[in-house]
């Protein structure tokens, strides 16, 4: 099975996909490639995002408000206004439109790289340590590279959404039914990973799991998604607690 294959077919028969690269040499275009495009996608959202005039208005206003408490503890003697006015300057410079395209679209591209790494080590830990097999982590990279070919797919739609939709977020998922989208707020930040592409993922991830260590789908998928779930639990949570200190 070639490359091209291997990267379609993982939306339509993924078991057959991960049967030939357990049976296959080590690949390292099997997640070398999936990387880069998740990162570019990431990045290309990510410029979407701090560029709609919405978000822009929302961070300003944050830092307004910002600006009048730290006022206050200047005029309580708490601050120095020297202090306040390179606070001030610092945080200017960095919400200008081209300074955070830049650092939101390069924080983007890492954290797309990064996640095949982190899900091939969770895979990894989840076979040797619950599912006791022996499983090899390069072999888990490339399941977990081939399997972030949905999340590619994912971000391109969702992309497509921010683009046409007049929502500053819009996602394939329950998100899409709220009105006013805050993403500093836990409840819409829980809607926002229920959505198609993620269950989807989170599925060819159980697959591959299962075809690696050689156990029935739905007791890897068990393992998968108890660890999804409460990732995505301490992900809120922790978003929502930045959320009190962010602009």
């Amino acid at each position: 099975m070639s490359l091209a294959a291997r990267l379609l077919n993982v939306f339509a028969v993924p078991g057959e996909v991960f049967d030939v690269v357990n049976a296959s040499r080590i690949s390292i275009a099997n997640w070398l490639l999936p990387m880069f495009l998740s990162g570019a996608v990431l990045a290309l959202m990510a410029v979407v995002i701090v560029s709609q005039p919405a978000m822009q208005k929302q961070m300003h206003d944050r830092f307004d408000q910002q600006v009048k408490v730290l006022q206050e503890e200047v005029k309580a003697g708490k601050m120095k206004q020297a202090d306040l006015d390179r606070t001030v300057a610092l945080t200017r410079a960095i919400i200008a439109p081209p300074v955070l395209r830049v650092l939101a679209g390069g924080l983007a591209s890492m954290f797309g790289v990064a996640r095949v790494f982190w899900w091939a080590l969770v895979l990894w830990l989840l076979g040797r340590r619950f599912l006791k097999g022996r499983l090899d982590y390069f072999k888990t990279l490339e399941v977990s590279g081939l399997a972030l070919m949905i999340g590619v797919l994912g971000g391109v739609v969702k992309l497509l959404l921010m683009v046409n939709l007049p929502k500053l977020f819009s996602t394939p998922g329950l998100a899409q039914a709220v009105s006013d989208f805050d993403p500093l707020s836990k409840s819409p930040l829980l809607l926002a990973t229920a959505n198609v592409f993620s269950f989807w993922f989170i599925g060819v991830l159980s697959i591959g799991l299962a075809r690696l260590a050689r156990v029935p789908f739905f007791r890897a998928a068990w393992f998968v998604f108890a660890f999804w779930l409460l990732q995505e639990s301490v992900l809120v949570l922790l978003g929502g607690a930045l959320g009190q200190f962010a602009l």
